[in-house]
């Protein structure tokens, strides 16, 4: 019999053969039923946690549209802490919070006033134009606020979801009056625009995580 045969028929006795080792497949399965189990859990997590944050970010934002006085930055770094709470979160986080105005003589929004918590930088009206197609049309002079949330996230498994920043973006307009005003709390007086932003420009906040593309921008 010639090799080729005997291959040949090999090959036919070993697709007809029914006989199997249950320890061999079973230890098959449940590697499977496992890995299928974790990474269901990972990415219900995952969903779960940007939906808790979403939720949290307009907890935030309907709070601030609803001030009448001046808010000031203990204020918005209150929120920060309200944030933390509402998400139970054991990671960093920080938010940003802009007033932002249409200016119809330049064509562009304006950054009234705009603070964000621990070493994050409020927009500036160069940086806000990154945005501007994330911002609702607005009559001249008119304001939304908006706000920003970040939240870092390291997932328990390595199911395919890489580490990231969950983020949201929510614009709002003020509920009972034409803006909220900003008290820098340097004697003068709280306006609801100002000639510059209360923070420079710039994407440095302090816990030394690189920031990652937000994710609405890449989703």
């Amino acid at each position: 019999m010639s090799l080729y045969s005997r291959l040949k028929l090999r090959t036919r006795d070993f697709a007809s053969d029914t006989d199997g080792n249950m320890a061999v497949e079973g230890l098959l399965a449940s590697t499977i039923l496992i890995w299928w189990y974790v990474a269901s859990f990972q990415f219900f997590d995952t969903f779960r946690q940007k939906n808790t944050n979403l939720k949290a970010a307009y907890t935030i934002a309907d709070l601030t549209s609803r001030q009448t006085n001046a808010i000031n930055a203990d204020f918005i770094e209150g929120l920060n802490t309200l944030f933390d709470y509402l998400t139970t979160s054991d990671e960093p986080t920080w938010i940003r919070i802009s007033s932002v105005l249409w200016d119809e003589d330049e064509d562009r929004y304006d950054i009234a006033w705009s603070y964000a918590t621990g070493e994050a930088e409020g927009h500036s009206t160069e940086s806000i134009q990154l945005k501007a197609n994330r911002i609702p049309v607005m009559p001249a002079g008119d304001t939304v606020i908006l706000v920003e949330t970040y939240m870092h996230f390291d997932p328990r498994f390595n199911v395919g979801i890489d580490e990231r920043w969950l983020t949201t973006f929510i614009a709002t307009r003020p509920r009972f009056a034409a803006c909220v005003p900003f008290d820098k709390e340097d004697g003068s007086t709280p306006a609801c625009i100002y000639d510059s932003a209360v923070d420079p420009d710039g994407e440095v906040h302090n816990d030394d995580i690189p920031v990652l593309p937000d994710d609405d921008d890449t989703t």
